[in-house]
């Protein structure tokens, strides 16, 4: 490690997959957490954006590397990274998702690092993460982090070893107080005066859209559903859209850089996602945005949302359904003391300086980054 001088601040690097969908918000909250600090952040995938850059404490790199480089074990990303730190090597390193968790163990490996901060966001890169190729990568001062109880407990059992390296660390979310629902509903195109239920995510399996498609079918009224996404199932979830004969009140919106300001054009969310959903950031801004949510009974999204919202049973169709006309139902009344309790919970348990607070009381990186004010 660059020999520090008495008065320089701690040095973070927080390396991000890319910024899609949640990970704009990830990247900006996690390197809020450090505003005292020295931060870097780098981006491995996508098209720099200033916009993104300048909402995000510190400098930030966009890497553009090649989607191909960043599969399986290649070395390319590795590479790169090293050569833009290895003349001044951070305290921290904070590592998002699988490849950067790599880069990071590979950087601690050849560099004098002080801490390895590893998050896991989802179940599927678990599995690679605890191989045993990764075995000897391990040093004294990695950690990692899970962003939901359900996480927490995958990660032990796979690795009960790793008991006093695993931290439970919740996402967090800002309450975002000027959102025109009028406005919202114009730029996502949706009707004024029908009810809507809305969604928000990448078009994918894990996400069950499909499931969601058809539930609405059995909802015979006149509201409308809205998708604020892209993604590859797109073609597939027009097609049986269609084939149920809903496709005139269902609404392809495309991906939005901030669909968390778009949330009051809905008058109830829905998540229909399967038990591959470790959390769920989209919840967060549904609860800030104080809309109803309808949410599958799946052990991540559960963690969140806990008892302030409708859940269904994880894939039942006839479940969903019932839901959806449930949430319709509600009284004024009933759906303000419903989002009111989601917004308690929210001011609880994930809000952005308790996050911080959690964070930076970490041991590993207590000790390299020490809270200055």
């Amino acid at each position: 490690m660059a020999e520090k001088q008495p008065d320089q601040k701690p040095r973070i690097l927080q390396i991000c997959h890319d910024y899609k969908g949640p990970f704009r918000t990830v990247a900006r909250q996690y390197a809020g957490s450090f505003s005292d600090c020295e931060v870097k952040t780098f981006f491995l995938r996508g098209a720099p954006s200033s916009e993104l850059a300048s909402s995000i404490h510190g400098d930030v790199e966009f890497l553009t590397l090649p989607s191909g480089s960043l599969r399986g074990l290649k070395l390319r990303p590795y590479r790169r990274v090293k050569e833009m730190i290895a003349d001044d090597p951070p305290d921290v390193i904070v590592a998002h998702r699988y490849k950067p968790f790599f880069v990071a163990l590979l950087l601690n490996y050849r560099l004098k690092i002080g801490a390895v901060i590893g998050v896991m966001h989802e179940f599927g890169f678990l599995g690679r993460v605890l191989r045993s190729f990764f075995s000897r990568f391990w040093k004294d001062n990695v950690q990692l982090i899970g962003v939901s109880q359900p996480v927490c407990q995958a990660l032990l059992e796979r690795a009960p070893h790793l008991q006093s390296r695993v931290h439970l660390l919740p996402h967090a979310i800002e309450v975002v107080t000027h959102c025109d629902p009028v406005a919202a509903r114009h730029e996502l195109g949706i009707p004024l005066g029908s009810y809507c239920y809305g969604t928000v995510g990448r078009l994918v399996r894990k996400k069950d859209h499909k499931l969601l498609i058809e539930a609405f079918a059995g909802v015979h009224d006149d509201s409308v559903l809205a998708f604020v996404g892209d993604g590859g199932l797109m073609p597939e979830l027009k097609m049986l859209a269609k084939k149920l004969g809903v496709q005139d009140r269902v609404i392809f919106c495309g991906a939005k850089d901030e669909a968390r300001t778009l949330m009051k054009a809905f008058d109830a969310f829905v998540l229909p996602s399967t038990s591959e959903e470790a959390f769920g950031i989209v919840l967060l801004e549904a609860m800030a945005a104080q809309v109803p949510i309808v949410c599958s009974d799946a052990p991540g999204p559960v963690s969140v949302i806990g008892d302030t919202g409708l859940l269904f049973e994880c894939g039942s169709i006839r479940d969903l359904t019932r839901q959806l006309e449930a949430v319709r139902a509600l009284t004024k009344l009933n759906s303000d003391e419903m989002t009111q309790r989601a917004l308690d919970r929210l001011g609880a348990k994930f809000s952005v300086p308790s996050m911080a607070r959690k964070m930076r009381g970490l041991p590993q990186i207590e000790q390299y980054a020490p809270v200055t004010h």
